[in-house]
């Protein structure tokens, strides 16, 4: 299946800009060619070209399927940027494939990148989102500081930290039916201010196994125990 990304006003389909090169040039659709469509609601669609430009994609679509390809759980990661750009981009392409609901840069104390350009993460997503054959967009947030983040309401928080203490598997803090959070530090981990700001602020802490993993490491074991528990 060819997915592509559009937009619906009432009976009518448009193709988002960016997949009509795709559609048009390399796939060679055309007036009355059929093709699946997502919006990012959920629900796959089936359209049928009325109309084609270098600018527009646009025709008459029906329902297929809702809740196309989605998880039964609703995930969040807030996970502080890399240095190497491209280590994160790689969490954010199997997060997706994976499935999870939101992406949160945080920029935290000891952050060695503070600037991340979240238009490059939507265009990853997308790309997942689509290849995994979603019908849901996971969200990019806008960076926001650690404290930020933290003063935000959260129904089931988790910090994944470094430091000694008493800490529960990432198994064990799962709860069915239960929007998570998981907050995943930066290359020398959160500091001890941050954490004990997250603990006061309702977090619990969390280990994810016995080895010493990177920030993007991190992140797709949280995301693949999470796939794997409550999938």
């Amino acid at each position: 299946m060819q997915l592509f990304i559009g937009h619906i006003t009432g009976n009518e389909f448009q193709l988002d800009t960016v997949e009509i090169h795709h559609c048009v040039k390399v796939l060679r659709k055309s007036i009355g060619d059929k093709i699946d469509f997502i919006t990012g609601n959920g629900n796959l669609y089936q359209g049928k070209i009325s109309f084609v430009s270098k600018s527009m994609v646009c025709g008459t679509f029906s329902k297929v399927k809702s809740n196309f390809g989605t998880v039964p759980y609703s995930l969040t990661i807030a996970i502080a940027p890399t240095k190497n750009i491209n280590r994160i981009e790689l969490f954010v392409e199997k997060a997706v494939e994976m499935g999870i609901e939101a992406i949160v840069p945080i920029i935290c104390d000891r952050s060695e990148r503070r600037v991340i350009k979240e238009d490059r993460l939507r265009k990853i997503v997308f790309s997942a989102t689509k290849q995994s054959l979603k019908g849901k967009i996971t969200q990019v947030q806008p960076a926001m500081t650690f404290k930020d983040f933290i003063a935000k309401e959260h129904s089931n928080l988790l910090i994944a930290h470094c430091e000694e203490g008493h800490k529960l598997s990432l198994k064990e803090m799962l709860k069915p039916n239960t929007a998570t959070t998981i907050l995943i530090g930066p290359e020398g981990d959160f500091s001890s201010a941050e954490i004990q700001l997250a603990l006061k602020s309702g977090a619990r802490p969390i280990h994810l196994g016995l080895s010493r993993l990177r920030t993007e490491t991190a992140g797709l074991v949280a995301v693949s125990t999470v796939y794997q528990e409550l999938g």
